[in-house]
């Protein structure tokens, strides 16, 4: 699949969000990002036919640095009712914060939570000095891009 590399400027005022159900992502959350990784992949462009095991060894392997610095303090979950219904998952690519994955489960999503995540996720970056965030998303993954696009993301030469 094709991917676009995007990103956008953090300079600037960014007001987020205030979400009550927002918290940092802990590494006892692993089991439950897989569930949502692969809820939220199901059925879409991004659904490669990949397992529990497969989402687990995943999301294992970016809490654990695999693919750059994990940022606890940037990312998030969302809870509703006890359970993860969202996250914003931010580490570093080649010394550049990046959302690695900007997950909702299907029965919550178009509620802003995506948009909600990145906007903190953007204003704690931009509270630790970063001046750009950036992020890959698969070409076709329409309801993405636009989210992307509306929030100032561009693509990136």
């Amino acid at each position: 699949m094709k991917r676009r590399k995007l990103s956008v400027n953090l300079v600037g005022s960014i007001v987020p969000p205030i979400e009550v159900g927002a918290r940092e992502v802990r590494r006892d959350d692993a089991e439950s990002l897989a569930r949502l990784m692969l809820e939220a992949y199901r059925g879409t462009i991004d659904d490669g036919g990949e397992t529990l095991d497969d989402a687990r060894s995943e999301v294992v392997k970016t809490l654990d640095g695999g693919y750059g610095r994990f940022d606890f303090v940037a990312s998030e979950v969302i809870e509703r009712g006890g359970a993860i219904v969202a996250c914003t998952i931010v580490t570093y690519y080649q010394g550049l914060p990046m959302i690695a994955f900007s997950l909702t489960l299907p029965a919550w999503r178009r509620l802003g939570l995506a948009r909600g995540g990145l906007l903190r996720a953007m204003a704690r970056l931009a509270g630790a000095g970063h001046g750009i965030v950036q992020l890959a998303v698969t070409c076709g993954n329409t309801p993405a891009e636009r989210l992307y696009e509306s929030m100032g993301f561009s693509d990136v030469e």
